[in-house]
């Protein structure tokens, strides 16, 4: 079987422990071609952050005046 090949349409899933800005639970972050998306899933908080690609990766950001 050779080398994964992933395209820009697709999604990738991840999560960030500790990463939730209002209970600090586990963030579940989903990175796709049309942006990014949070859970919570202890205090059930849902966001659309912003999205930066750049050489040395993706940075998820969530702007100061859209927290809560």
């Amino acid at each position: 079987m050779g080398p994964e090949h992933v395209t820009e349409a697709e999604s990738r899933d991840f999560a960030l422990e500790k990463g939730c800005l209002l209970c600090g639970g586990e963030l579940q972050v989903r990175v796709g071609p049309t942006g990014a998306g949070t859970f919570c899933g202890r205090c059930h908080w849902i966001s659309r952050p912003h999205m930066h690609r750049t050489d040395d990766g993706i940075h998820v950001v969530h702007p100061a005046g859209l927290v809560g």
